[in-house]
Order: C-alpha cells, then structure tokens, then sequence
C-alpha cells in the first residue's frame, strides 16, 4: 500500500497513442506531477527475466512499482503519477506470447495486485490512425502495428468498468480539451485549471509534438494504411470506434 503523501496514478495507452499529450497536460496542472515513463521501458521490457508469465510478472512489475513509490515520496503535491505504454506492459508477456489479448491474468495482477492503490488514466486513439503513426514513425509492417494496438484494446476493455479507472478517447481531447480534462479533474478529486492547456508546449514532449496547440489534423484518415481498417475492424468497434460497413 502507497505511504501518506501524493496520491498515485498510471497513465496509459498504445504508443502512438497520446499518452505523451495526456501526461504533458496533466503535468501542467498545479497539483499534479506525472512523469514521462520512468523506468517502464527498463523494468518492463529489457530488466524483467523469467520464462513463464508468472516469473515475467512476478519480477517486472513490482520493480516498476518500487522505483515510481521512490519518486512518489519525494512529490509535494497531492497527485503524483507515471505514464507508460500498453506496449512496455506486454514486455511481461512472454516473449513468444507478446501482445496476446489473452490476458486477464496479466492485468489482474499488474492493476489490482501490484498497483492496487493507484488511480488509472486510459487514453485510446483510433486504431487506423494509431497504426498509421506506428507504421511511419517506428518501421512496423501492418500485421506488427495492428497486434500493438488490438492489445491495448483487450487493456482499455479490462479497465473500462474498472472503479479505479478513468478512460477517455484521443480524438475527443484534442477535439475539445476542456470538455474532456474536466471529467478527469473531477475523477481526481481537483479543480480544473486553465494551466492544463498549456501542456500542449510543455518540454517533455518530443520537439516534434511540441505544437503549442491541440494538432486536429492528427485525426484525419487520410493515408490509413491499406487493409488497416478491414483488420481492425472488430477491435475498433470494442473500443468505441465506428467502421465503415461496406
């Protein structure tokens, strides 16, 4: 259980997926402190060893929880938090096994056990656009994109009725911020400040997101890689998503 002091939170969501932008505006606010996946890349994907799932989860994640309690402790404010990506938690999966959307026990263990006492923020984007960035930014071929995403969806079903979980969609904060931040502030227990929107220049994005503004031209579907959406089909209408029919 967390010590007294700031209360804890995960930030969350497929690479690609705006949890940059999310962490970067929740930073913004003055009584929260989110940092940019701290030792999750680390302790999730390259520290963790074991050739079974439970070995896997058993020594990834309680590392991760050990190092965010040691800079919780030193946060003044009464939010504290980390965000990492769906794909650093399925480095717990078993190398041959990544990206299985078979995986409740994984997430069982990892929000309820683990980090029974943190608070959960999910961010999704739709998914033919998330693969479209995954495609151009990181060289994934489709087949490797689309499998990313669809696990962050078995993630984002998990937590969706989840009472410690606050989901939201990409398109919608960017679409209209304020509409979205204050739902999550209320979930918080916080006022919302107008300081969050300047989150969109905040310096620990990448300079290439650094916009200073809220880029819509980031939801276009234009150039949705070919064959994207007919095998995401399923997974973006679980996750909130409307497909075309024809």
């Amino acid at each position: 259980m967390a010590a007294e002091g700031a209360r804890p939170l995960l930030v969350l969501g497929p690479g690609r997926g705006g949890t940059s932008l999310l962490a970067a505006l929740m930073d913004s606010h003055p009584d929260m402190q989110v940092l940019f996946e701290k030792h999750a890349e680390e302790l999730l994907m390259h520290a963790v060893i074991g050739n079974t799932l439970e070995a896997r989860m058993q020594n990834g994640a309680p590392a991760l929880h050990q190092a965010c309690e040691r800079y919780r402790a030193g946060c003044p404010l009464r939010w504290w938090g980390n965000k990492i990506t769906t794909e650093q938690l399925s480095g717990l999966q078993v190398p041959a096994q990544r990206f299985s959307i078979d995986a409740d026990a994984l997430f069982t263990y990892f929000f309820d056990t683990v980090f029974a006492d943190y608070a959960l923020v999910f961010i999704q984007r739709d998914g033919r656009t998330c693969v479209r960035s995954k495609m151009a930014r990181t060289g994934q071929d489709l087949e490797a994109a689309c499998r990313r995403w669809e696990f962050s969806v078995a993630v984002q079903t998990f937590l969706h009725r989840h009472p410690r979980a606050h989901c939201m969609h990409y398109e919608d904060l960017v679409a209209a911020p304020t509409t979205v931040l204050e739902p999550l502030c209320d979930f918080l227990g916080l006022p919302f400040e107008g300081a969050m929107l300047d989150g969109t220049g905040h310096t620990g994005l990448n300079a290439d997101y650094r916009h200073g503004v809220f880029a819509r031209s980031r939801l276009s579907l234009e150039g949705v890689p070919e064959g994207a959406e007919h095998r995401l089909a399923k997974a973006l209408v679980a996750a909130g998503y409307r497909v075309d029919p024809s």
